[in-house]
């Protein structure tokens, strides 16, 4: 979705200069003087400074002064103009294929711009993203947990300090099952960490684990860990690292401020693609499944 809605203002810009010299080329008083001209075109002051939003990198026509007055930018916008008449001199915008891109491109851009609206208006409604993210409370929480790795040949090692294994992946398990029935039975985990875990980094900590939050573990860890209520020890499960145990010691929410921008743009978006679907007919006998 994000690709498809790249700002493509170039093509815009194109359509405006579509129409030449009629909009260009007109006869202008000394208040606002010719800035530029290039090809077929003649820019007044308050056209060419109208054009120059239309320049970003987005949009793939980019200036490289450092103003809008800069001889460098002056040239950056004359030579597009230049080769705007070329183009137009050969009529490749009578071009089907390239008339069809162009307003479809247009199109694009419009459909861009409603996006940032739709965000704007979202960004004045505290209320309604508040309520967001009350209902969606469960989801922006970090958790707080404390793990037992046992490594075995072959699995995916940190880059520094790690030691490889020398157990294939059955000797393991039963490894990792041995060191969750010890927990179950009480033994205390802290200790069977500094005794029995293969990750170097956590095992002299006890095992515990910075707060992390969805997304910044694999998927397979993440979902024990997130599953867990505080306090709950996970059965050993299996990673690319090796297998786990696993015990949750802490959920903690994100506070609003810290969320509030992804909550916005998720209402955003939503409200666009609502938009984008409503009122859509098709006919059946040409479009097909």
């Amino acid at each position: 979705m994000a690709a498809l809605f790249i700002s493509m203002k170039i093509f815009c810009i194109f359509l405006i200069l579509s129409a030449g010299t009629a909009l260009f080329g007109q006869q202008v008083d000394s208040a606002d003087p010719v800035v530029l001209q290039a090809g077929e075109f003649r820019l007044t002051k308050s056209q060419y400074e109208k054009l120059l939003p239309g320049f970003d990198r987005s949009s793939g026509a980019v200036t490289t002064g450092a103003t809008g007055q800069s001889e460098l930018t002056g040239h950056d916008v004359a030579r597009l103009l230049a080769l705007v008449t070329e183009a137009k001199r050969r009529k490749l915008e009578e071009d089907p294929v390239v008339e069809a891109q162009i307003r479809v491109r247009g199109y694009v851009l419009l459909a861009n711009e409603l996006l940032t609206s739709i965000r704007n208006e979202v960004k004045k409604d505290e209320a309604g993203t508040r309520a967001l993210y009350e209902s969606q409370s469960n989801r922006y929480v970090e958790v707080k947990a404390r793990q037992i790795l046992v490594r075995y040949q072959g699995v995916k090692m940190p880059a520094f300090g790690a030691v490889a294994a020398t157990r294939n992946e059955e000797q393991a398990k039963a490894r990792a099952v041995a060191i969750y029935e010890k927990l179950r039975a009480g033994a205390d985990f802290a200790v069977m960490a500094a005794a029995e875990s293969d990750d170097e980094t956590t095992r002299t900590k006890g095992g515990e684990l910075d707060y992390f939050a969805r997304g910044a573990m694999t998927s397979a860890f993440e979902k024990v860990a997130f599953d867990l209520p505080v306090g709950g020890l996970s059965q050993p499960f299996r990673t690319e690292f090796g297998y786990h145990v696993v015990q949750v010691t802490d959920h903690r929410p994100f506070p609003f401020e810290k969320v509030r921008a992804l909550l916005e743009d998720q209402r955003a978006r939503e409200r666009f693609e609502e938009i984008g679907r409503g009122g859509v007919k098709l006919d059946p006998k040409y479009f097909k499944p």
